[in-house]
């Protein structure tokens, strides 16, 4: 009975935070736990605005009450406007990475695509290569003069 309840309090705290699957590469984490935490806001940003105005309310009256409702509104509107936007722009660029994995991935999609040239491969360096050439070219400037 009590793997019952731990599963539903598993499932119920899922439905109060968005899910929690932060990527290991340190730049996508920081990206993704910016919109994480937008999500969040804007999903209990309610919660702000009804202490604001019960605050508002008591301090100041009715008009307390229509300002401070007001301006939590228009807030609350901007923040989810600016989920969608995340939401939107990360959207597009997971398609495009998507389009880019199967172009370089599949030999028939690329057949319909632009050819791309390849860049020049370098030539591998051994480690400790270029401080034997430096040495030999001051040994060759001090033969010089």
């Amino acid at each position: 009975m009590l793997v019952g309840e731990e599963a539903k309090n598993v499932k119920s705290r899922g439905k109060w935070l968005p899910p929690w699957s932060m990527p290991a590469d340190p730049v996508q984490a920081v990206f993704w736990f910016l919109r994480w935490s937008l999500q969040v806001l804007a999903r209990y940003f309610y919660v702000l605005i009804l202490v604001g105005v019960a605050y508002e309310t008591y301090l100041n009256g009715f008009v307390g009450l229509a300002g401070t409702l007001l301006v939590g509104l228009l807030v609350w509107a901007c923040l989810a406007g600016l989920l969608l936007v995340v939401n939107v722009t990360s959207g597009i660029s997971r398609i495009y990475s998507e389009i880019n994995h199967l172009r370089q991935n599949s030999p028939g999609f690329s057949a319909f695509t632009a050819p791309t040239c390849e860049p020049e491969r370098e030539e591998n360096i051994v480690e400790g290569s270029i401080i034997t050439d430096l040495e030999e070219e001051r040994r060759r400037r001090r033969q010089e003069m």
